[in-house]
């Protein structure tokens, strides 16, 4: 057997093993002996599967050992059946290669083996791709017969069987990773249920802090925190605001000129008040805002019926229907009223209105006369709500159109008044900074008035009505007064140099010192008209009279005084708190001021009153249709007219026609 297996001829096989030693090589023989020759035949292919793969052309530089070739074997002479007998016995077997009747010599083609690392990639490959069909499976609802309907293409119904064949692997990965969710679960369930409620809680203390200060009392919290809703209301219509506020105004003189009272035919007229009131009411689209002492539009607080409160009657009527056409009507109005027939009726009719108790507040009224239409239209005046403002008192206003920049900052007051309107309130301090002034005496607005050029504020008294940045209305005429360098003209019905409602009385020379500096320390022309009425004060007269000897020599002050008497017949006597001159401006070389407070101490320190202050020097072209010469035009017709008279010691207001 070792002779046999010395000569034997190198399987192709094993000169491709190099790794085989000699010993392995006598094994393999001694199981060939053994073996039956199909065992021996199968054991080879399977040994030579375990082999690496050989080519066809070996490269020249590896050992060149004897390499067998395919050849076709002798053909037996012996019949099929003594063959096939000695094959069953045994005696057929012989070393392959040896003999005629060796079994043919085979060459193997390489199989392609993988390697260690290659089977591990390939199942990775396949779940990899199983994950990509079953995230590209659509989900279907129902049971799968369905899914079998719906899926058509051949192609989803086999995704859809990969996507049910495959399961989440339960390893220790992806357990880590559940109980990581759940953890992460009960955190941010913790977080939304405790933390964040102590933060918002946090936050809203903080800020109530930072607005109003350390609060007094529990009591005084829920109303500041109303006061705070209001103000962030007020901040979000602002931020609501899609259009920008228009700058470009058209400026209308309104005046009321009392029945009997009649100027030249060449004297200047502007539209009536009443007119201006109507095409307001008739325009209106969206909001009409007014803030008034008292509203008495008709004349039932007569008791009698008088012919000239018709114009007062149909403005009513015009307000009445306001709700009907989805106008949103509110209303700010002072709560001590003789008659509050008119309001009630406004209620009933969907209008909001609100009572102030400015004498709880302040110790005096709401004494503003101020409109707001569509928030962009506006009128500001000394004409009350009343009919007689239309027929039987002279008053002057302004109606600007299209100007919502300042319609806006308008606004603002108005909801100051409304804010206080409200049950139990009291008089924030600071105001909350949504209220804060839009425009003042050091930040005007840049307006276009009728085409000219004008610098715009509002002002408003008490100061205790002033916000952030709003100009006291003293504060305001007083700069004005030391803005003249030419003139003053100053019409109003009360001049008071003294606080009345005061316990004593006390003398109160704020504007009456500054009047005096500017003609005789700068030499400005100073015309005061002032009115006189049966209401008058005649003490008032005393101080005028002292005021206008400042003219005389040798100080020479260029000071005049005179006394405004609206003429009144029998039946017109009759009608009270009537037959005045009610007009609150003053004009300079340089600004107009339109206001809604008599002077005297009280309606700056007490009552609630704004002003309308327009600067148009740079714009002083001489056109008429600026707001300074047509305030200044009026003034020449009411100071050179008949109704006025000069101020002397023996003074007496006769209302006689």
């Amino acid at each position: 057997m070792r002779k046999k297996e010395a000569e034997m001829p190198v399987r192709r096989s094993s000169r491709l093993q190099p790794e085989v030693t000699s010993e392995e090589m006598r094994n393999n023989a001694e199981v060939e002996e053994q073996d039956d020759p199909i065992i021996l035949l199968r054991s080879s292919i399977k040994a030579h599967r375990l082999l690496p793969a050989v080519t066809e052309f070996q490269p020249e530089t590896e050992p060149t050992q004897p390499v067998l070739k395919e050849e076709p074997a002798p053909t037996p002479t012996r019949t099929k059946k003594n063959s096939l007998q000695e094959f069953l016995e045994g005696k057929d077997r012989a070393v392959p290669g040896e003999g005629p009747e060796s079994f043919p010599r085979v060459v193997l083609k390489r199989l392609e083996v993988p390697e260690k690392g290659e089977e591990e990639e390939k199942k990775k490959d396949v779940v990899e791709e199983r994950k990509v069909i079953a995230q590209s499976t659509p989900v279907y609802s129902g049971n799968l017969r369905m899914k079998e309907k719906l899926l058509t293409p051949g192609t989803d119904w086999r995704m859809l069987r990969e996507r049910r064949i495959l399961k989440p692997l339960d390893t220790a990965a992806s357990r880590k990773r559940m109980l990581g969710d759940g953890q992460k679960r009960v955190l941010w369930t913790s977080v939304c249920t405790y933390l964040l409620p102590c933060l918002l809680i946090l936050g809203g203390a903080s800020w109530y802090l930072w607005e109003f200060g350390t609060p007094r009392s529990l009591l005084a919290v829920p109303a500041k925190m109303h006061q705070g809703w209001s103000a962030f209301a007020l901040l979000w219509r602002k931020w609501q605001r899609k259009e920008g506020c228009s700058s470009h105004c058209r400026f209308l003189l309104v005046e009321s000129i009392p029945e009997n009272l009649q100027y030249e035919q060449e004297a200047v007229h502007h539209l009536s008040v009443y007119r201006a009131w109507m095409e307001l009411l008739e325009g209106a689209n969206s909001s009409v805002d007014i803030a008034a002492f008292y509203f008495t539009l008709r004349d039932t607080d007569l008791k009698v019926e008088t012919p000239s409160s018709h114009q007062g009657k149909n403005v009513l009527e015009k307000l009445l229907e306001l709700p009907s056409r989805g106008v949103k009507l509110s209303i700010a109005v002072n709560s001590s009223q003789k008659s509050q027939s008119d309001t009630e009726d406004l209620t009933k009719k969907g209008a909001d209105v609100k009572y102030l108790d400015f004498q709880r507040l302040t110790g005096g009224v709401l004494h503003t006369k101020l409109w707001i239409v569509d928030k962009k239209h506006i009128y500001i005046g000394s004409a009350n709500m009343d009919w007689r403002s239309l027929t039987q008192m002279k008053e002057l206003g302004v109606v600007l159109y299209n100007c919502s920049c300042l319609a806006q900052d308008l606004h603002k007051v108005f909801q100051m008044y409304r804010y206080l309107g409200e049950e139990g309130v009291s008089i924030p301090h600071p105001w909350p900074r949504a209220f804060s002034a839009d425009s003042s005496h050091t930040h005007p607005l840049h307006v276009m008035l009728n085409n000219n050029t004008a610098e715009v504020y509002i002002s408003s008294s008490p100061f205790a009505l002033c916000s952030e940045g709003r100009t006291y209305d003293l504060a305001a005429i007083l700069s004005i007064i030391d803005d003249a360098e030419q003139f003053i003209y100053i019409s109003v019905m009360d001049y008071v140099p003294r606080c009345q409602s005061c316990n004593p009385v006390r003398f109160w020379p704020a504007i009456d010192d500054r009047l005096r500096a500017a003609a005789c320390d700068r030499g400005v022309v100073v015309r005061l008209l002032v009115s006189c009425w049966s209401h008058s004060d005649m003490s008032v007269f005393v101080f005028l009279e002292s005021l206008s000897l400042l003219s005389r020599e040798p100080l020479g002050c260029p000071i005049q005084v005179k006394v405004f008497v609206v003429p009144a017949d029998e039946e017109q006597k009759k009608i009270p708190f009537a037959r005045v001159n009610h007009n609150k401006y003053m004009v300079t070389d340089r600004i107009a001021y339109i206001g809604t407070s008599n002077w005297s101490e009280d309606y700056f320190t007490k009552s609630a009153g704004i002003g309308l202050i327009i600067n148009q020097t740079a714009a002083n072209t001489g056109d008429s249709t600026l707001v300074r010469k047509e305030l200044e035009t009026v003034f020449h017709r009411d100071w050179d007219s008949s109704y006025t008279q000069n101020l002397h010691s023996k003074m007496s207001c006769n209302t006689e026609s």
